[in-house]
């Protein structure tokens, strides 16, 4: 909450936040027995971010979120190759990533 009352630091309340949520919702998902890659979650979020404050600075941060996709499916597939996760597991932490910062940017 000190991070969002500093006008300077609102964007990374929001990312902090961000993290906080998509982590919870991970760890929810252990209890269920449901497994979701950290490392992707990681990169979505890093993603969606760079997606909103281009939406709320009217700016262009197309190069750098081209390169977290591409690095993004650079993890996965490193992933996949040492079967540390399976494909759905990829997709549901680059999924959560990606929707933790768009969920909690309309929340807050």
């Amino acid at each position: 909450n000190t991070l969002q009352s500093i006008p300077n630091l609102r964007d990374l309340s929001l990312l902090f936040y961000a993290t906080c949520f998509g982590l919870i919702c991970i760890y929810f998902f252990f209890a269920f027995k449901i497994k979701a890659s950290i490392h992707l979650l990681s990169l979505g979020i890093t993603t969606s971010f760079f997606m909103i404050l281009a939406i709320v600075y009217s700016q262009s941060f197309l190069i750098v979120i081209i390169v977290a996709f591409l690095l993004s499916g650079l993890l996965a597939s490193a992933r996949l190759h040492l079967k540390a996760h399976t494909p759905k597991e990829v997709y549901l932490g680059f999924l959560f990533g990606i929707l933790s910062p768009y969920l909690l940017y309309y929340a807050l």
